[in-house]
């Protein structure tokens, strides 16, 4: 039972934490935007894309980075624009990309 306390803690601090990430990143600039928030989507997406096609994981990385070979992977075209092109104005703008981001993250499938 003192486990599952432990856990509970960390994943409500773990989720604060991202929701303050969110928030400053709302109105912050767009490096930290790019730097702390795209960075961690684009890191999560491509160790889905890992796991779902037994690619290495920073050959998949390397794959979505590229302007040709990037679409063709995700065949989505919605979700590889908003993770891999330029980064909206600051404010409520970038909290629904990131939850678009997020939407498409979580349907994707190979």
């Amino acid at each position: 039972m003192q486990q599952r306390t432990r856990i509970r803690r960390f994943q409500a601090r773990d989720v604060q934490y991202l929701s303050r990430q969110v928030e400053v990143a709302s109105v912050g600039s767009q490096e930290y935007f790019e730097s702390i928030l795209l960075d961690r989507l684009r890191d999560i997406f491509a160790e889905k894309v890992s796991l779902e096609t037994g690619l290495e994981k920073e050959s998949v990385k390397q794959e979505l980075a590229s302007m040709v070979k990037g679409p063709a992977l995700v065949r989505d075209k919605t979700l590889y624009t908003l993770l891999y092109s330029s980064t909206p104005p600051k404010g409520a703008i970038r909290v629904k990309m990131l939850r678009e981001a997020i939407d498409g993250i979580e349907a994707w499938n190979a």
